[in-house]
């Protein structure tokens, strides 16, 4: 459907083992660390009693076997106990959402430290938590983290009017968003209504109306015509108070905000700083 796709990077063994180590959760590397200090605690006591001049031959395999797992216990604690839950994580890009920001299989490194004492900007690449939309999540979805771009903080009236992008009245250039080459755009308006309680996102193909036939599949798939020229009726609004708006860079390979709606606070994660793998790809992320 995306021939410009074409140019991502296939996925391999190196970064699959990578995504796995830097995937491994928290309850495994406990029992790691657990287990390597119970085996450093055996071998200590051994090697105090062994004069430093003696500590090589048959002794040398436990001094070897000690320093090992200090660097496992050390590296289990420090990276994967204090960093990764606090500081920084890197992350694997999942799709071509971000193309051609980010690519399927990049390596991001994203700081997770910047949002406790601060909040996302407009124009931030952000690593989060899906909301859960329309039906139940298919299980391998339920851990996925997504990254998107933030199109919309608490207070902005965000619209999109025959393909354009605008916040709170003013249009917006967007230079990195990426369509389809070789293929007919498909123009869509956007813009985000209060009803029933809730924010309803409502998307549809510009210089029509908002009905069966041309709305796009969104959590509230199932409303009838009538709801949804209602909504298309009502005023756009203001995004409320610790919800965001998020947008991936391919417009048209991207499911994001326009289909599933706002973002809670509680549910993001971290902001994307830099490619660092692939080496050909290092650069800080904008």
């Amino acid at each position: 459907m995306f021939p410009f796709l074409a140019q991502v990077a296939e996925p391999n063994a190196f970064a699959d083992k990578l995504d796995s180590l830097a995937r491994t959760p928290l309850s495994q590397v406990v029992l790691i660390v657990a287990f390597c200090t119970i085996v450093r605690l055996a071998v200590f006591p051994k090697l105090m009693k062994t004069p430093p001049h003696m500590r090589s031959g048959a002794y040398s395999g436990l001094r070897i076997l000690n320093e090992f797992m200090d660097a496992i216990i050390y590296a289990g604690v420090f990276v994967f106990l204090l960093i990764r839950p606090f500081a920084v994580q890197t992350f694997r890009i999942p799709s071509g959402s971000m193309f051609d920001t980010l690519l399927l299989n990049d390596f991001i490194i994203a700081n997770k430290a910047v949002f406790r004492y601060s909040d996302p900007q407009f124009g931030d690449i952000v690593v989060f938590k899906p909301p859960v939309y329309g039906k139940p999540m298919e299980e391998e979805d339920k851990d996925m983290d997504y990254i998107k771009r933030c199109r919309g903080v608490p207070g902005d009236v965000i619209e999109i009017r025959n393909g354009l992008f605008y916040r709170n009245g003013q249009e917006v250039r967007e230079p990195f968003v990426k369509f389809g080459e070789g293929m007919d755009r498909m123009v869509y308006d956007l813009k985000l209504v209060q009803y029933k309680g809730e924010y309803w996102p409502l998307l549809w193909r510009s210089g029509s109306l908002p009905n069966l036939e041309n709305r796009t599949v969104n959590k509230y798939w199932a409303m009838d015509d009538q709801t949804a020229h209602l909504l298309a009726s009502l005023p756009p609004s203001a995004i409320p108070p610790k919800h965001y708006l998020f947008m991936g860079d391919n417009r048209e390979g991207s499911s994001d905000g326009r289909s599933w709606g706002l973002v809670e606070r509680e549910s993001i994660v971290g902001k994307s700083m830099f490619i660092w793998w692939p080496p050909s790809r290092w650069q800080v992320t904008r």
